[in-house]
């Protein structure tokens, strides 16, 4: 399989300089075709079964043709074999022969990835084919069509035939928020280069806890939003947000204030902290504002209704903002509507939210049918304007490795993290 660390594909015919990368996120595009227009290699959804096709690389989503190679390809324009590897997307699913049928024109499918399945490992060869371990098939274009939606099939492998060659490219930036209200919260202690990696057409916004925004430059859609964390971040705040030269358009209020750990305010010291450090960018730099966020405990909704209450209409926030951490989906569900209903009129910012209870048991639902339903939930909710699962983390600070939505060493999104970003 040909690699160029490049978003510009090679022209047909012309060599590479880099092999296949070992677990590392490509797109896979057919040589079959001239390169300035060939598509690229899809899933046509994250379920078992779902059909392996070709689509115009610029119109598929970037979850649905994000690629990784688990143990990478060949050298480059060689004759040599590739290690036996799976090819994985969304985190935990593998191309798959269908029903394991060793006979040509037999469709490619993704199913779950299950180590040692002989219908799910692959060789990238340093000629640009991807043969099927074990057998003499190759991945195969049907009839060499690059119109959108052709099925991939096996096929006797032929050397130079070009429905067997392709070519795999870093992936092309995704579309970034073009119609969903995912946030990404991204922890200090991971690398803020993995990014991209986590950026999709559901993605809008991004904060860091701080009023630093991260410094890798962001996909084009992906919107930085500071948080003013609190006492003893004033200095900060001022300089780069108040006095900044960047203006971020929406900017959040203090961390956990109900919380012993977070800001930890009375809701009189959060009304005065409110008023010197947000009101300011409302009046002067027509910000929207989030309100400081509560916890999902007993004291959070009052907090916030006392807090509202030494607020005159035009200092009051546009969102307001909470996290939940509990055991079940439906438990989320019924908190963040009574949280809805306590503030109505206004829109509901999840600023952090897991499956986790913190007594020692961690999650009652399944982790993945909790994700999935609640991305689901929250996305179908209009009083909800964002949602930021956890955790985009190294350390998860308590929180179950079952919520963990990137690998901080490789920075591949988990299935988990799948669940909410595709």
């Amino acid at each position: 399989m040909k690699f160029v660390l490049t978003v510009v594909p090679l022209a047909l015919g012309v060599s590479a300089a880099l092999q296949a990368p070992v677990n590392s996120p490509i797109n896979i595009q057919t040589l079959a075709a001239n390169s300035n227009i060939a598509p690229c290699l899809q899933a046509a959804g994250n379920y078992d079964g779902a059909a392996v096709t070709v689509v115009n690389c610029a119109t598929s989503t970037y979850a649905q043709r994000t690629w990784v190679v688990v143990n990478g390809g060949a050298e480059e324009n060689t004759s040599n074999a590739g290690p036996a590897t799976q090819i994985r997307i969304y985190g935990n699913k593998c191309l798959d022969v269908k029903d394991g049928i060793d006979q040509d024109g037999t469709k490619l499918q993704i199913w779950t990835c299950y180590d040692g399945s002989i219908n799910q490992l692959w060789q990238v060869n340093g000629a640009g084919d991807v043969s099927w371990s074990g057998h003499s098939k190759c991945m195969d274009l049907t009839d060499g069509s690059t119109s959108d939606g052709t099925l991939i099939q096996i096929w006797t492998c032929y050397s130079g035939n070009t429905n067997q060659l392709w070519n795999a490219i870093s992936p092309r930036p995704a579309s970034v928020c073009s119609g969903g209200k995912v946030g990404l919260a991204w922890a200090p202690d991971l690398s803020s280069s993995f990014i991209p990696n986590a950026a999709t057409d559901k993605t809008c916004y991004i904060y860091d806890w701080s009023s630093w925004p991260p410094s890798t430059t962001l996909p084009q859609g992906l919107k930085f939003v500071p948080m003013f964390w609190g006492p003893g971040h004033e200095a900060d705040w001022t300089s780069n947000v108040i006095q900044g030269a960047t203006n971020y358009g929406i900017a959040m209020g203090m961390q956990e204030v109900n919380q012993a750990g977070g800001a930890n305010m009375t809701p009189a010291q959060g009304a005065q902290s409110w008023k010197d450090m947000l009101v300011p960018l409302r009046t002067n730099k027509n910000y929207q504002l989030v309100s400081p966020s509560v916890t999902s405990a007993s004291s959070g909704i009052s907090w916030l209704q006392s807090f509202m209450s030494l607020l005159t209409d035009s200092e009051k926030p546009e969102f307001m903002a909470v996290h939940w951490y509990g055991k079940t989906l439906l438990d989320m569900q019924n908190y963040l509507t009574t949280f809805h209903n306590a503030f109505p009129g206004k829109t509901v910012w999840v600023t952090e939210f897991a499956c986790e209870g913190f007594d020692g048991t961690g999650c009652t639902d399944d982790i993945s049918y909790f994700a999935n339903g609640a991305d689901d939930w929250l996305s179908s909710q209009s009083w909800i304007g964002a949602y930021f699962p956890f955790g985009f983390a190294s350390d998860l600070h308590g929180v179950g490795e079952g919520n963990r939505l990137m690998n901080a060493s490789s920075g591949l999104v988990t299935p988990v993290g799948w669940a909410y970003l595709s």
